[in-house]
């Protein structure tokens, strides 16, 4: 199994660059793997009391890191920012709950899901249920550029955008918003948190999660398979 994974990072990597060139970064063992995430998603991707960047996402990294024999560099940016980061060349990979989209794998490479989760809505107890079928006249909070705020401007709402869901949060607390739509676990846990003054609902969408990578970056593709092929989801 061993010599099969590096012969296919060996296949990849001829294949990878522009004009048959290989990205000197794949050779160059002494560089780190730059790996992006939104530390705004306990216990996936968070910040603790002492400012560092923990979670089973940062996990998933490492292992993929250890599969190259490589130092891994964590960096916390906000969410919009890690797929250009990919595909311009600043970053190796990003794991991020990033939902795997047709449009997004245009820009970057996506590993197999690593988990198959979904989006759901926040509201406050006592309010009504907020349903897709009424959304154009209610005021969604989403996080910016997510699968979510592309979900709900197909279904006719134009949302109130933040770039850290946190962010959208406090607007329904402060009754700013109706509802907030996002990826189903940060907000349940947040709803158990919350002494039952709000409530998340069943799952609205579907969605499946993959590490995404930067696609002169065959050999981050093939270590990210690898470690999930073994077990190494979150």
């Amino acid at each position: 199994m061993r010599t099969l994974w590096a012969l296919a990072i060996v296949a990849l990597a001829g294949c990878s660059g522009s004009e048959g060139r290989v990205d000197p970064r794949i050779a160059d063992k002494s560089r780190p793997l730059v790996m992006l995430t939104h530390p705004a998603e306990p216990p996936y991707s968070y910040t603790n009391e002492t400012g560092e960047i923990m979670g089973t996402d940062i996990e998933l990294a490492r292992k993929i890191a250890a599969k190259l024999g490589r130092e891994l560099k964590v960096e916390s940016v906000v969410f919009t920012d890690i797929l250009p980061r990919l595909k311009n060349g600043t970053a190796d990979f990003g794991i991020a709950s990033i939902t795997i989209t047709e449009a997004r794998c245009r820009d970057v490479d996506f590993s197999d899901p690593y988990e198959e989760n979904g989006s759901c809505f926040l509201y406050r107890a006592g309010t009504s249920r907020p349903r897709m079928s009424q959304i154009a006249s209610l005021r969604i909070g989403a996080e910016a550029d997510t699968v979510q705020d592309i979900y709900l401007c197909r279904h006719g709402c134009d949302p109130a955008r933040f770039y850290h869901m946190e962010d959208a949060i406090a607007a329904l607390e402060r009754d700013e918003v109706d509802a907030v739509y996002f990826d189903a676990p940060p907000l349940r846990a947040y709803a158990e948190r919350s002494g039952g003054r709000f409530v998340a609902t069943p799952l609205v969408a579907r969605d499946s999660y993959g590490v995404a990578v930067d696609k002169r970056r065959p050999d981050v593709l093939a270590a990210a398979n690898a470690v999930i092929a073994e077990g190494g989801r979150r």
